[in-house]
């Protein structure tokens, strides 16, 4: 499931802020603030992405708090987008009320909705989105037209820009050519944050995506952003090293016996990255500036981040052997089928 960031997308994340609230207040009775509802002395946050699935609707992940919401319903009705927010609301409500412990549509969940008077269709998630599904073949469609504004055929160009201005203005849409996505993909779930996450984060760096652990109730997302091709790589490379770290920590064991406990395995992990980082040489004037234009991305995604350092016990032998593993270490053919070409000079095997 990949998580989207555009102006449109933002803009649109805070009119569902807006209907939550006025759910919360209205239908629910409960208490709000600018990003938190209260229940009694207790607070909960309200977080909310839009995602991109070909049928799933909405979610809460009761980890990070957080409801998410189809693109499908961007151009949606308002009232429609408020029976989606009401169901996982209601999902939301469960989850505090009874925990993790009850299924996702059953008694529990059905008896919240009926509490607050909502219909029969939001407890049995028939929620038509027939309407938003349409909505997004035209939304395809003025991207479609905007792009070809731009074509070097002056004629083309012409009535391209004149038909997308005509759909903009019947649809009212706010969009422009420059209205990229972004994209964010959780692509390593722990229980917390060690050595080996940290040096897989830096070695993905090499890969156009900017890296970002994301800490939610009792678990740790590693979470990529960048352009959809390039997270799709960095995916495949994260779930590679997450396996081959542990190959080569057995390889370097049995390469010098004394390799052992703890620490010794936080330093070889740490050596792996930089040993890969120094085979990949000084970074390339385009993944530098490609850095710069992540980090702004990152920003708007993450407006409260924040940097850490996590200090480890260190053993200076194991990060030797570390770094010589990771100068030979690389990426196995399966890459070769999502690889980006500017990647190209990465020299990926």
């Amino acid at each position: 499931m990949e998580i989207l960031y555009s102006k449109t997308i933002l803009s649109f994340l805070k009119k569902v802020r807006r209907l939550s609230l006025s759910i919360l207040t209205e239908e629910m009775g409960l208490q709000v603030g600018r990003t938190r509802f209260y229940i009694g002395k207790a607070s909960y946050p309200l977080q909310f992405v839009v995602f991109d699935h070909p049928s799933r609707l909405g979610h809460f992940t009761s980890s990070l708090y957080e409801i998410g919401i189809n693109k499908l319903f961007l151009l949606e009705k308002e009232e429609e987008i408020k029976n989606l927010l009401r169901h996982e609301l209601a999902h939301y409500m469960a989850y505090i009320e009874y925990g993790e412990q009850i299924r996702s549509h059953g008694k529990e969940f059905r008896e919240i909705c009926k509490r607050y008077g909502w219909p029969s269709e939001i407890s049995k998630a028939h929620i038509p989105i027939e309407n938003a599904i349409k909505n997004k073949r035209i939304v395809d469609k003025v991207r479609k037209l905007l792009s070809l504004g731009e074509s070097p055929h002056a004629e083309e160009a012409k009535g391209a820009a004149l038909k997308a201005k005509e759909l903009l203005s019947k649809y009212n849409l706010e969009l422009t050519e420059a209205d990229e996505e972004t994209v964010l993909k959780r692509v390593l779930e722990k229980k917390r944050s060690g050595a080996k996450l940290q040096a897989i984060a830096e070695i993905l760096r090499s890969f156009f995506v900017y890296p970002v652990f994301n800490h939610g109730k009792g678990i740790l997302y590693l979470e990529i952003v960048g352009d959809r091709v390039n997270v799709e790589v960095a995916e495949y490379v994260a779930h590679f090293l997450d396996k081959q770290f542990e190959i080569l920590w057995e390889q370097g064991k049995k390469k010098d016996p004394l390799l052992k406990g703890r620490a010794s395995k936080n330093s070889f992990f740490r050596g792996l990255a930089k040993g890969y980082q120094k085979k990949e040489g000084p970074q390339h004037r385009g993944l530098i500036r490609i850095e710069k234009q992540l980090i702004k991305q990152v920003e708007t995604i993450y407006p409260h981040l924040s940097t850490s350092r996590v200090f480890f016990k260190s053993s200076a032998r194991a990060a030797k052997i570390g770094e010589l593993f990771g100068r030979n270490l690389k990426i196995r053919e399966g890459i070769r089928k999502h690889l980006n070409p500017l990647l190209s000079w990465a020299n990926l095997l």
